[in-house]
């Protein structure tokens, strides 16, 4: 569920070239480096995998985990006309300098008010969060129950529609069981579900409690939508992220949204989703000319 987050570089890095084709000029060939090509293809192909396939796909289509988020489809980097009579050089000076992708989500995207509202009301709730536990629990969970219950404890799971009684709807059941029950049926299992006491110890029985009370459609919403440059907790930084600042995005206005009236607070979330804020980094600050050409070198592989 987190593997793109903390690549939200890989997510964003060549979206860039979607642009590059309409105004190249035909330049001067890249300069010889003294790296053989092979080496400078394998060197692009890892860059590639942390910095561009999360919007564009591992094999260059534009259908990257993240791609559903964005405004804007993501190009299909396999096009041959894409990298046709332009140089590596040209290429790479349009990574580095050209315009930001806007990638906001679009309004279409939230059909309804009341998913407008639940969203609301997640992001009014993040203060309250323990999210040191909030993050434990998520990796006991992912673990240990995602496979039935969902990403989202829906009862989604891939394990799940083989079972003859259907998981636990944990987004529904949080509101009725005790912090006690909860950890009765954990270690004890109940249906379907089997004892995992011996499996999930006393803490991390705690430390799950805490994430399956955060699950919401709400949480589903934010997590899809808002936490890869907001942050799990709305302060626009992981502790274990080692993104640029440029890829990182602003604190969520907590305080002020809390302090609106009610509608004007639900417009103002509206229009966060609505706007198109330019959020594509231009990477100075993360690859330098030579990696871009690397990866260049790859995506010329790549062409059908």
């Amino acid at each position: 569920m987190r593997g793109t987050r903390h690549r939200i570089g890989a997510a964003l890095a060549l979206a860039a070239c979607a642009a590059l084709v309409a105004s190249c000029r035909p330049a001067a060939p890249r300069p010889t480096t003294g790296i053989r090509p092979d080496t400078s293809v394998a060197r692009g192909s890892m860059l590639y995998a942390s910095y561009c396939a999360g919007c564009h796909g591992a094999d260059g289509r534009g259908d990257g985990p993240v791609a559903r988020t964005l405004h804007v489809t993501p190009t299909d980097l396999r096009t041959p006309r894409l990298f046709a009579g332009v140089s590596d050089a040209e290429i790479t000076a349009r990574v580095l300098h050209g315009e930001p992708l806007r990638t906001a989500p679009h309004g279409s995207a939230f059909a309804t008010e009341r998913q407008v509202a639940t969203i609301e009301e997640y992001v009014l709730a993040l203060d309250g969060r323990r999210w040191e536990r909030v993050r434990a629990g998520r990796l006991v969970y992912e673990s240990n129950c995602a496979a039935c219950h969902g990403a989202y404890g829906s009862g989604e799971g891939v394990l799940g529609s083989l079972l003859a009684r259907a998981p636990a709807d944990l987004q529904l059941a949080s509101a009725r069981y005790t912090d006690a029950a909860f950890a009765a049926v954990i270690r004890n299992g109940t249906g379907a579900m089997p004892p995992m006491g011996d499996l999930i110890g006393p803490d991390e029985t705690r430390a799950l409690i805490v994430y399956v009370r955060l699950l919401s459609p709400g949480y589903r919403l934010y997590d899809t939508y808002c936490a890869s440059c907001h942050g799990d907790d709305g302060r626009g930084v992981h502790p274990e992220d080692t993104l640029p600042p440029a890829l990182v995005g602003p604190p969520l206005q907590r305080a002020r949204l809390a302090a609106m009236r009610p509608d004007a607070r639900r417009a103002q979330v509206l229009h966060m989703f609505e706007r198109e804020r330019g959020v594509m980094p231009h990477f100075r600050s993360t690859l330098d000319a030579e990696q871009i050409a690397d990866v260049v070198a790859f995506l010329r592989t790549r062409q059908r």
